[in-house]
């Protein structure tokens, strides 16, 4: 069985996977992946913040 992730943790999880995102985003193909990849950063960013809204702060 899985152990329960803490918000906190959660977070900075999301926050690390949109930075990869938007790493990735620097190295698209195209114009419309680029968009597409940053489009998903965002949503893990928003993720994030509604998770743990304090984790910004540390």
């Amino acid at each position: 069985m899985t152990e329960p992730v803490s918000p906190v943790d959660a977070a900075i999880s999301l926050r690390e996977q949109a930075a990869s995102y938007r790493r990735l985003a620097l190295r698209a193909r195209t114009a419309a992946g680029s968009v597409a990849l940053r489009a998903v950063a965002a949503q893990f960013d928003t993720d994030a913040r509604r998770i743990d809204p304090l984790s910004l702060l540390r």
